[in-house]
């Protein structure tokens, strides 16, 4: 499956550089979303979650509010049932995806994470409630992180090549503030020649656990079904996947 190409956007080569290589939720969506002919993938990106599910029954449809990794998830997909559109999750309910309402809805990764504090995520799941067919689930992944600090960090970097250019990227350093945590990367790439280019992107991530986003969802009328857990591999931490459904008596 190719996700992002030397055609790709900056943005879409560094996620297929420092998010693809993570594979070990993807047959959770899969069994998430097993009977559901419609799906929701909110902040798709270049569609590592939202192209390995249309490889069934699904008819898949990805929001990302980045153009050109929209536009780039539409050119490289070869899958049928699978196409993205540009729009701010917040306002999904506003967004023309091609139905009304979707059997499955999912947020996979750090799209609660970054949206924008509390309140974004209550509109969000506000425009979600619109969305979501009255018998269908939602499930959103979080990751719990405890005793945040500030910090310096050696880990061995994520990378790719791509035809003669290698992209690589590895956190340096982590900020830890009351609410939120501030990942800081190291990404580089050398040319064809042996040219080196370097920079440093931040990723500011609001810490969630499951209680808090359990009363948040309860707010805007769901109620959590069920719990999974996805185990920290060597190179990801932990992370939970809450799955809802629209609260009793409240489609």
């Amino acid at each position: 499956m190719i996700l992002a190409d030397r055609s790709s956007c900056e943005a879409s080569i560094w996620q297929l550089v420092e998010s693809c290589s993570y594979q070990a939720d993807l047959p959770v969506w899969s069994e998430i979303t097993a009977t559901a002919a419609s799906v929701l993938d909110l902040g798709c990106g270049i569609g590592r979650v939202a192209r390995h599910l249309a490889d069934g029954s699904r008819n898949v449809v990805g929001v990302d509010r980045d153009p050109d990794m929209v536009d780039d998830l539409n050119r490289l997909a070869v899958e049928d049932g699978v196409s993205a559109v540009t729009g701010d999750v917040s306002e999904v309910a506003l967004i023309e995806l091609g139905r009304q309402h979707f059997d499955a809805i999912i947020a996979p990764q750090q799209l609660l994470h970054i949206v924008g504090g509390e309140k974004m995520r209550l509109r969000l799941l506000a425009g979600l409630k619109e969305r979501l067919s009255p018998e269908g689930i939602a499930a959103f992944a979080i990751s719990e992180i405890v005793d945040p600090k500030s910090q310096s960090l050696e880990i061995l970097p994520d990378v790719r090549e791509i035809d003669d250019w290698t992209y690589a990227s590895r956190p340096v350093a982590v900020e830890a503030d009351p609410d939120s945590l501030t990942v800081v990367r190291l990404r580089q790439i050398v040319g064809p020649e042996g040219s080196l280019d370097e920079s440093h992107d931040s990723i500011t991530l609001d810490l969630i656990d499951r209680h808090s986003l359990a009363t948040e969802l309860a707010v805007a009328g769901f109620e959590v079904i069920d719990l999974i857990d996805l185990a920290e591999t060597d190179r990801h931490i932990a992370s939970i996947i809450l799955i809802v459904r629209h609260a009793s008596g409240k489609p």
